[in-house]
């Protein structure tokens, strides 16, 4: 969903909350994941989605770091660049409440023959009893985020990390991905660049 007219932070709030509940499930159960495979220790699985030939995947992997250090290090966009190699730049758009905010990352091309992108997302934190981590991330437009020269919008088509405490320590990283770059790519670019996005919670630790 995305807003093309007037909206309010209560908007943003809904837009990424209605979505949550759908990426647990995408993170916790294995249901219509097929082509499992290990690579660099971690764990990729991918997708079909009706209505488009671009792939969802998911990386599972294990981190020796507290869920709530993890998470704070997918929030530093200052250092995100040294375990997202794609990653260019991002910023805060508007800082909805404590758990809630809207956000633009810009992320370098597949191939120099076409346009880097960028991403507006409406994000939410949601904090369990048993201390797991979801932090969804759901495309969505922004008056202040206007189209950046230079550069194709892009669309997330779902996104986010679930980060759950393990008994004995550290903890259980899933993210979930599947983006739509819009533009020009052919779809095999487009799925064969995805699938090395889920490796990339491997390095998302302090």
């Amino acid at each position: 969903m995305l807003f093309r007219s007037k909206h309010t932070m209560t908007d943003y709030v809904a837009l990424v909350e209605a979505s949550t509940d759908e990426l647990e499930q995408l993170c916790v159960s294995d249901d219509g994941w097929e082509h499992p495979k290990e690579k660099k220790g971690v764990k990729i699985h991918m997708r079909s989605v009706e209505g488009t030939a671009i792939v969802m995947l998911r990386g599972v992997t294990t981190i020796p770091n507290t869920a709530e250090e993890v998470l704070a290090a997918t929030e530093d966009l200052s250092k995100r660049k040294e375990w997202d190699e794609l990653f260019i730049e991002g910023s805060v758009v508007e800082q909805i409440d404590a758990d809630h905010q809207v956000l633009q990352f810009k992320f370098k091309a597949p191939s120099r023959m076409v346009y880097p992108r960028d991403f507006v997302m409406s994000r939410g934190i949601r904090r369990k009893e048993d201390g797991t981590i979801i932090s969804n991330h759901i495309a969505c437009e922004h008056p202040k985020a206007g189209e950046v020269k230079g550069y194709v919008r892009g669309q997330l088509r779902a996104s986010g990390y679930h980060i759950k405490p393990n008994d004995g320590g550290g903890c259980t990283v899933t993210y979930v991905v599947q983006v739509d770059p819009k533009g020009w790519i052919p779809t095999m670019v487009v799925n064969t660049v995805a699938v090395k996005q889920p490796l990339e919670i491997g390095r998302a630790h302090v």
